[in-house]
């Protein structure tokens, strides 16, 4: 078991402002998806939170250079910024596909991968904010990582019937091209959420 002295707080909070950002992201994604006429300021306003993450990113490298003794293992706090901060790339990735390919209508596959991103991203959340007593919430933890893994495994099936269906059922190539690239990115982002719940789970079983 182990708890952040206030201190070491300074990590505590750039993990929850960073599983903020990701939340919102993955929330501003799947409300363009229902109207992507408005996809320029989508994209505007998921760039802003990115870029706010890769500062986030710097400022936990720094602090882990200066600081003698860290909450938890170095790598793994290392780990879960880097692995928030990519899940919001990916984000950011997907909301630029729409702007890039000129897509103004979403498909409900796409809609419903990123209803399941929304969903682990909020699982994210309630792990960041249970970090800082591993010992006490562990079995929350445990509940949130379980259900990630249950998104995850969700996510993988849907992928591949969308992509089947993609192969199947639409003509023109270029098509294919561009929303099996999408529904491709959309899955990986889901990817990243099991990794952060893979990373955190190995954070409770050291602090048990």
């Amino acid at each position: 078991m182990f708890n952040l002295k206030p201190k070491e707080d300074k990590f505590y909070k750039l993990f929850l402002d960073a599983a903020q950002n990701v939340n919102e992201g993955a929330v501003i994604l799947r409300e363009s998806l229902d109207s992507l006429s408005d996809k320029e300021l989508s994209v505007n306003k998921i760039e802003n939170l990115e870029h706010e993450g890769d500062k986030l990113v710097n400022i936990v490298v720094k602090e882990l250079n200066e600081a003698f003794i860290t909450p938890i293992d170095r790598e793994d706090i290392y780990a879960l910024i880097k692995k928030l901060d990519d899940i919001l790339d990916l984000i950011n990735s997907t909301m630029h596909r729409f702007l890039m390919y000129d897509i103004n209508q979403s498909t409900n596959e796409a809609k419903l991968l990123a209803d399941m991103i929304v969903n682990c991203t909020k699982h994210i959340l309630e792990l960041m904010k249970g970090l800082n007593s591993v010992g006490n919430k562990a079995e929350r933890i445990k509940e949130k990582i379980t259900s990630i893994h249950k998104i995850e495994s969700e996510a993988d099936g849907l992928f591949r019937r969308t992509v089947a269906e993609l192969f199947k059922n639409e003509t023109n190539p270029i098509e294919i091209i561009k929303w099996k690239e999408i529904y491709q990115i959309l899955e990986n982002t889901i990817d990243n959420c099991e990794k952060i719940a893979n990373t955190v789970e190995g954070v409770v079983i050291k602090n048990a």
